[in-house]
């Protein structure tokens, strides 16, 4: 390996270490309102709540997670139900999609399976 493919790839290594790991987001519909969770809950499930509506009677929240294990944990932690859990194919919070209508954006899910789930 020649001087600059090693400065280039502990370059490459060094940004790996200090950038965070990006989390992905998640859909959960509710079988009822929330409100939010407690912030000590979020920080211990490493969990951010981006969004949290209802529309046409459907209660959803919109996470970010490391993981769907997380979003599981959080769903049993708040006490609600979860009726469906979808992965999001786009940013939520990207501007271009958080200028759209709710009902538009929800067409940005992806269900998952999902075994805790009432239906």
């Amino acid at each position: 390996m020649n001087r600059t493919a090693f400065t280039a790839t502990l370059t490459g290594l060094a940004l790996l270490a200090v950038l965070p790991a990006r989390a992905e987001q998640f859909a959960v519909r509710i079988g009822s309102a929330f409100d939010g969770a407690t912030p000590g809950l979020l920080a211990t499930l490493k969990i951010t709540e981006i969004d949290i509506f209802t529309l046409g009677g459907d209660h959803y929240l919109i996470l970010d997670a490391p993981a769907a294990a997380y979003v599981e944990a959080y769903v049993q932690a708040i006490g609600r139900d979860a009726v469906e859990l979808n992965a999001l194919d786009a940013d939520w919070t990207h501007p271009g999609v958080a200028e759209m209508p709710l009902d538009k954006r929800l067409r940005f899910l992806r269900k998952l399976s999902c075994d805790y789930c009432v239906t």
